[in-house]
């Protein structure tokens, strides 16, 4: 019989892909994950993991014990939510995966108070434009911008943000005016760096606007943001970030609009998990009761 503590490191092997990064995690040295990895293949007597530059990839039988292992892990939580339901509430990590702006700027703002709610609960925000893999388990959960079209995951639309044109006084007092989409020929925009761009629903700036001069490209929001309020240039934003910038004013709102979808998306394996179902009716509640502030009114 194998160690079932085993089971813990062979799950954040499983979702982190590094030693170090499970380590950190576990709270212990990546010699000890390495260690207790070795002890449950030579247990089991069978490889569960393929070494791929450094990283660990599971290999079929990995991926045949790992859904046994969340399994363990459910029943485990649900213990613990069944015996101690009132004072701890659900416990768990949930990793969750955000367009960079969305986690970072409006997320990130509202975490406090899902703290206070769940206090069982960690929640590990990844945000960063690029999609994590909930099928390879680089997440648990995501926000996107598209509902996926393949994976084994759960999806719902979540609701809607909306992106406007903005740019500093001091850049609009310095260039000509704009009263119309024509005056837009010239002046001077910001956008993303297009090849190092890998969600397609943000190639919206073409367009909105026919061929738009870009002079400064960025692969952050954020770091948009802050150049168009240093009066770089004009920048498409989402409103739920520029409207909070006090050197920011919109730029012919009523002709440019663009909105977006998003979507909450979770491992199959993890929604029907009570600390799971907590962030999801947190995520769904937030963007519903902040409706007001995505779609800019």
């Amino acid at each position: 019989m194998f160690d079932w503590n085993d089971m813990r490191y062979f799950l954040e092997l499983a979702r982190r892909g590094k030693l170090a990064a499970a380590a950190l995690r576990l709270g212990v040295d990546h010699t000890t994950v390495s260690r207790r990895i070795s002890a449950l293949e030579e247990a089991l007597e069978v490889k569960l993991f393929d070494r791929v530059n450094r990283a660990y990839v599971l290999n079929s039988d990995g991926r045949r014990l790992l859904s046994y292992a969340e399994k363990m892990e459910a029943n485990s939580v649900a213990l613990m939510d069944e015996v101690t339901p009132v004072s701890t509430g659900p416990q768990g990590t949930v990793r969750l995966s955000t367009p960079e702006a969305f986690g970072s700027q409006f997320l990130a703002r509202h975490c406090a108070s899902f703290r206070q709610r769940n206090p069982g609960i960690t929640l590990e925000l990844v945000a960063e434009t690029r999609s994590l893999n909930l099928s390879r388990r680089e997440a648990d959960a995501a926000i996107t911008l598209a509902e996926p079209s393949h994976g084994r995951s759960t999806s719902e639309k979540a609701g809607l943000y909306r992106l406007r044109l903005y740019a500093a006084p001091s850049y609009l007092q310095q260039h000509p005016p704009i009263v119309s989409l024509r005056d837009l020929q010239h002046h001077y925009f910001i956008w993303y760096v297009d090849d190092l761009l890998p969600v397609p629903e943000l190639q919206m700036l073409d367009k909105a606007i026919s061929d738009p001069h870009v002079i400064f490209r960025t692969t952050s929001v954020t770091g948009q943001a802050n150049a168009a309020e240093a009066g770089l240039g004009i920048a498409l934003l989402p409103c739920y970030l520029a409207d909070r910038m006090k050197g920011l004013t919109p730029v012919l709102p009523g002709e440019i609009s663009v909105l977006r979808d998003l979507w909450l998306v979770v491992h199959d394996d993890l929604r029907p998990q009570p600390h799971m179902d907590q962030v999801c009716t947190f995520l769904t509640t937030l963007i519903a009761s902040e409706r007001r502030i995505l779609l800019g009114k």
